[in-house]
Parts: C-alpha cells; structure tokens; sequence
C-alpha cells in the first residue's frame, strides 16, 4: 500500500517538475494561493478567539486599535488629537 502511494506521488511530482513553468505558475495559483489564504484566515481567527478568551477572563473590556475603529465608534481619544 505505501509503495504505490510513494510510486503515485513520484509520478506526480516527476510530472510537475518536467512541465512548463506557465503550467506551473498556473497551479501554483489555483491550488496554492486559494490554500494559503485559509491558512492565514483560520490562524487570524484562531488568534482572535484566543486573545478574546483571556480578555474575557481578565474582565477587561475590548479598547479600539486604531483610528479608524474610535471614529467609526464615536470613541474619542484622549491622546490630544482632534478626531
């Protein structure tokens, strides 16, 4: 059983390899990127949720981050700036 995934996947990289790179590229768009892109919004989230668990238990309440969201809120800074 191992061995013919092995020969399947040696097949299969044997055949990426010998393509073109315009093939490559093409692949490498549809297939990697697309992969890539959930990874990163499943490790932003992940990362969300794991930092709002602790605020929660802290018993802190969530601060804006930038100056977009305070605006957006009607939170005003008490940094000095005019909002």
């Amino acid at each position: 059983m191992v061995s013919s995934v092995t020969g399947w996947w040696d097949g299969v990289e044997l055949w990426l390899v010998q393509s073109p790179f315009v093939l490559q590229f093409v692949l490498v768009l549809v297939i990697l990127a697309p992969l890539c892109w959930l990874a990163a919004f499943l490790i932003d989230r992940g990362v969300d949720r794991f930092f709002a668990f602790f605020a929660r238990r802290s018993g802190r309440t969530p601060q804006p981050d930038d100056v977009r969201e305070a605006v957006d809120t009607g939170v005003r800074r008490a940094t000095g700036g005019s909002a």
